[in-house]
């Protein structure tokens, strides 16, 4: 990454899947709309699980939002491009499934193609983290693969294309059911979860992966 300028940040938007600057900032928005249609507003304590370089944060601060960010990722140089970016912020290298933030202090928490990469186990574990550091009233909104959704089958069609040539693939892709969901978020105490198609532009533009939203009841 010892680039600078407009090769920096086209750098960092191809490490994190963006193959353009532009896309980069127009998935951040995107990301951003989502936050806002599920209650999103200035003041809010906010936890990026999985931030990146700082592609939500990035663009929370062009959008003029106003609040405490706390963000996390396990990659060292991306929590320096998001604090160069974003210097109001808070981001740290964190390698473990918790959050680190404390009881009952945060009102959102998200994450985008965070479980989509981690064994069942590890996405329970955040959940479980994650209705501990929320605020009665609080919610988590995350992002998801999903096998009953035809538009991301050619995610599992190229790992066994791929597993059938190399035995064994470096990344995970991780496929979850909305019923597993459902029965986490009731073991858990968490409200029964809402669901948005990847497809789903009603509220605003489509996400391509699923999302999964839930709330920590307030009494």
């Amino acid at each position: 990454m010892a680039k600078h300028g407009d090769d920096r940040d086209l750098a960092f938007a191809q490490a994190v899947g963006s193959p353009s600057v532009e896309l980069f900032h127009s998935q951040g928005d995107g990301h951003v709309a989502v936050l806002r249609h599920h209650g999103l507003t200035d003041g809010m304590a906010v936890y990026d699980l999985g931030c990146g370089c700082g592609r939500t944060a990035q663009a929370l601060q062009r959008s003029g939002w106003t609040g405490k960010y706390i963000g996390h990722d396990i990659v060292p140089g991306f929590i320096d491009e998001l604090r160069a970016k974003c210097p109001g912020y808070e981001a740290h290298v964190h390698r473990r499934p918790s959050l680190l933030a404390g009881d009952e202090t945060l009102d959102l928490i998200f994450h985008w193609s965070v479980f989509t990469h981690l064994p069942p186990e590890e996405c329970y574990l955040y959940l479980r983290d994650s209705f501990r550091a929320l605020k009665p009233g609080g919610r988590i909104v995350f992002s998801f693969l999903e096998l009953t959704d035809p538009a991301h089958w050619v995610v599992f069609d190229n790992r066994v294309d791929r597993t059938a040539r190399e035995a064994s693939l470096p990344l995970m892709d991780t496929f979850l059911h909305r019923d597993w969901i459902v029965l986490w978020a009731e073991r858990l105490g968490f409200t029964r979860p809402d669901f948005t198609d990847g497809s789903d532009e009603t509220h605003h533009a489509p996400f391509w992966q699923a999302l999964a939203t839930m709330t920590k009841p307030a009494g």
